[in-house]
């Protein structure tokens, strides 16, 4: 990837998280404020994070899945 990817553990549903989005029916909302969550870590609009392998950017509020592996 070409961007900096920072890699985290595996998705932790006990702790704040924001949704992943991606397929036919995501919705994404504008937000001028727009961090994601992953395990309790906040993370700024265009974030890239590696989890198990998958890797995801911060759009919005929400995770989307990138394509490819990491």
């Amino acid at each position: 990837m070409s961007e900096e990817t920072t890699v985290v553990a595996a998705r932790d549903e006990s702790q704040k998280n924001s949704p992943i989005g991606g397929g036919d029916d995501a919705t994404v909302v504008a937000d001028d404020d727009a961090k994601c969550y992953w395990n309790g870590a906040e993370f700024s609009d265009g974030a890239r994070i590696c989890a198990d392998g998958t890797p995801y950017e911060c759009h919005y509020s929400q995770w989307m899945k990138l394509p490819g592996s990491c």
